[in-house]
């Protein structure tokens, strides 16, 4: 067994990454570290007892190139016995749609159909590439941001479904590794593009261990292993949030009477919840949300066009582009079953039969598909709307009211209709006459994310 492989695997059970019986969904660009990867899990998969498949993804950024990394990785995955599914997006799109950095888009891209594959595939684990040289350059550049602990921390061998067993293995071991082993790999041009951040980032690291530290990197690592445990000894802080369709809410009374360091903990835990990832937060931005709670009155925005905001006794949170109170009525039709994607919305919207689910969300519902009238549509809130509640027609702005939904935000929400009526606000209700009941024999799972 050669040495790299022997000491992931040292790794791998050091951190409990993956278990006997696991399926693991591999994140493979063609790259040297996913390529790396691949081949060791292949290498550790009967030993440890594992089923694993590849995940490509197609940015539609780089044209030929992109093209030919496709191609590469279907080949090597073919010429391995692998499974592999491939995956193409418009990241550009993205970009535009979500007022993105193209790095950005990219990744919020990229994770997001990791896990669409992961569900369908039943994965329990999907693995990633990163490496001790990814983490040393995560953690320089929090520092430059400015960072708390969080931002020290860098990624985590183990997060959620992910998991990183390369975190401990130098670029260099990779590079000695596939050329001993004889594996081909492609590279990316797009990594010698100084445009992007993390590239000028990676050029600078040379000058800085030639000029204070040779091992920088290693220094980097250490360094993020130390602020992971710290945190580790630290009791979780959580906030209760409230969902209010695409917004987010905490009471600001929950927030008062805490020490500054408490309230730092408490307005990251409201964004990481309100968000769904601290990706790109710097503790300066957290700071300033903390100064809004602090005066009682203001705005702010967060990176990917997320506004953070201060009005009636609340802490709010607004995903995507709107925010204006100044909302046009909009409608756009819906296919259901399928799946429904509005970038400039912010959210998708799909439709399976129960027992096909792909997805479930944290807001999902049953319908009783039979009492439904398609087609179908999704819109906003049009005045005198009316929604089934309580065995009776209830007016929807009495259902605000009762929720505590400011008259700015209403054209905010989604509505999910049929030609006949309004049946899902979703976080809000439900028309009770298309619930799911024992004699009801198609039942459609209506899922709603935010993109």
């Amino acid at each position: 067994m050669h040495s790299l492989v022997s000491k992931v695997r040292k790794f791998i059970v050091k951190y409990s990454l993956i278990s006997p019986g696991d399926k693991v969904l591999v994140a493979f660009s063609g790259g040297p570290d996913s390529t790396a990867l691949s081949q060791i899990l292949l290498y550790l998969r009967e030993i440890i007892g594992f089923e694993m498949a590849l995940f490509h993804l197609n940015h539609g950024l780089r044209g030929e190139e992109a093209r030919r990394d496709e191609n590469f990785c279907i080949s090597w995955a073919k010429d391995k016995g692998v499974p592999i599914f491939v995956e193409r997006q418009d990241v550009m799109s993205e970009k535009t749609a979500q007022r993105l950095s193209l790095e950005e888009a990219a990744r919020v891209v990229r994770y997001q159909m990791m896990r669409e594959v992961a569900q369908v595939w039943g994965a329990s684990k999907i693995a990633l590439g990163h490496t001790m040289d990814d983490q040393g350059e995560t953690v320089l550049l929090n520092v430059f941001r400015g960072t708390g602990l969080q931002g020290l921390q860098g990624m985590k061998f183990k997060n959620d479904i992910f998991i990183r067993p390369l975190l401990a293995v130098r670029r260099e071991e990779i590079l000695e590794f596939l050329e001993e082993e004889g594996i081909p790999f492609v590279e990316d041009s797009s990594n010698r593009d100084v445009s992007f951040l993390r590239n000028r980032l990676r050029n600078l690291i040379p000058v800085l261990e030639k000029e204070f530290n040779p091992q920088l990197i290693p220094a980097l690592f250490r360094l993020s292993l130390n602020a992971q445990k710290e945190e580790a000894s630290e009791p979780e802080v959580t906030v209760p949030i409230e969902k209010k369709g695409a917004l987010s809410r905490t009471p600001l009374s929950y927030f008062k009477d805490v020490s500054s360091p408490e309230l730092l903990k408490l307005v990251r835990s409201f964004i990481k919840e309100a968000r769904g990832n601290l990706w790109d937060i710097s503790r300066g931005q957290i700071e300033e949300v903390a100064n809004l709670l602090k005066k009682g009155k203001g705005e702010t925005s967060l990176p990917g066009e997320f506004k953070v905001f201060i009005r009636d006794g609340y802490l709010w949170a607004s995903p995507g582009s709107f925010f204006l109170a100044d909302v046009p009525m909009w409608s756009f039709p819906l296919q259901l079953p399928g799946e429904n994607f509005f970038p400039d919305l912010g959210i998708a919207i799909r439709g399976n039969w129960k027992g096909e689910e792909r997805k479930k969300t944290l807001q999902f519902v049953d319908w009783d598909f039979e009492k439904c009238c398609p087609p179908f549509q999704v819109r906003n809130f049009r005045n005198g709307d009316r929604i089934w509640q309580g065995g009776k027609e209830i007016k929807v702005k009495e259902l605000f009211s009762r929720q505590g939904i400011v008259r700015e935000w209403r054209k905010l929400i989604p509505f999910i209709c049929d030609r006949e009526k309004i049946l899902w606000i979703p976080g809000l209700a439900l028309d009770e006459r298309i619930r799911v009941r024992e004699n009801s024999k198609q039942i459609l799972v209506v899922s709603i994310s935010w993109l």
